[in-house]
């Protein structure tokens, strides 16, 4: 998938938090929100186009989106680096001036960054984050009126965003369940559920909501569920097995587990399995299991040992569970 201008720049700068020795232009990563208005002009001047408020407003009354827009102000021979360092303030300039003036890409700039300060546990109260989903659904729904697949409008809207919206309405209504609020939860799913590309962990969120009233319904749609999709996906699997783990049946808790260890590819995701048993067979107060599994965690991790799929501590502790 590729990214369009503004998301691919919130991207950048995502990544740079995460990783500060990237090489990236400075000007690449500035915040420009909290760029005054005098250097967002200045940048403009740079590259010969001498605007203020007024003047600005009155060219953007002629254009449909900030895209436009500079695609007006610039030349055709403007070099790619002068032409993203002008739509970068052109885009800002547009998004204060002209709130009433919506473009797809505006629209998601400002859903990256409630989804950012969602994410830095910056918000006071969900509210801005519930606001952006009901616009989301607002907008997606719209494009089906008109005509659009649900999961072709989804993807062509995710061009425009830095995060991965559908794992973070996951990741969000996965928050809203372990938290009890399973009526905003069930709304979330079901306005959703049409237009995300994997299904499958929607439907695991539907299950996880059946624990609230019914868990051993619960438990079977789960089995339902990896029943009727063989998934090599090991993080689904992983999700299902963390779940089970304190609200499970012990013979689906087993059973995820083996289908885990035929899929593992790291040692990271074997001593994760581990450690998710061991945790386990802890609140079943099952001693000589837990014990067994730290016992071959400890094993492991002292002789610094290299995971392989023919590796016989698979077998021991497959054969430890009970």
């Amino acid at each position: 998938m590729k990214l369009q201008t503004k998301a691919l720049y919130n991207l950048i700068r995502l990544n740079a938090s995460e990783t500060p020795s990237a090489a990236v232009e400075p000007w690449a990563l500035e915040d420009l929100r909290s760029t005054s208005l005098e250097s967002l002009f200045q940048t403009l001047g740079k590259a010969g186009i001498f605007l203020d408020k007024q003047s600005f407003i009155s060219f953007a009354e002629e254009s449909d989106t900030p895209e436009d827009l500079t695609e007006i102000l610039l030349e055709e021979s403007t070099s790619p680096q002068q032409y993203d360092q002008v739509y970068l303030s052109v885009f800002e300039l547009w998004r204060r001036f002209l709130p009433e003036k919506q473009s797809l890409s505006i629209f998601c700039d400002e859903l990256d960054f409630r989804i950012f300060l969602y994410d830095q546990d910056q918000l006071e109260s969900d509210e801005s984050i519930q606001d952006i989903l009901a616009n989301l659904k607002e907008v997606l729904d719209e494009n089906i009126d008109e005509g659009a697949i649900p999961v072709e409008s989804f993807d062509i809207l995710t061009e425009y965003c830095a995060h991965d919206v559908e794992g973070f309405l996951y990741d969000y209504i996965s928050d809203l369940l372990d938290s009890g609020n399973a009526i905003y939860a069930s709304e979330l799913i079901e306005g959703f559920c049409a237009y995300v590309s994997e299904p499958i962990w929607f439907d695991f969120l539907r299950a996880r909501m059946l624990s609230f009233t019914d868990p051993a319904k619960a438990n079977a749609e789960i089995a339902r569920i990896l029943d009727q999709n063989p998934t090599e996906d090991t993080p689904f699997l992983f999700e299902v097995l963390r779940f089970l783990a304190v609200s499970g049946d012990h013979r689906l808790f087993i059973a995820v587990i083996q289908k885990i260890l035929i899929h593992l590819q790291s040692e990271e995701e074997f001593e994760e399995v581990m450690e998710i048993a061991a945790d386990y067979y802890r609140r079943l107060d099952k001693d000589e299991v837990e014990t067994a599994i730290e016992r071959l965690m400890k094993k492991r991790k002292n002789s610094h040992v290299q995971f392989s799929v023919n590796d016989p501590d698979l077998r021991s502790f497959a054969e430890s569970l009970k």
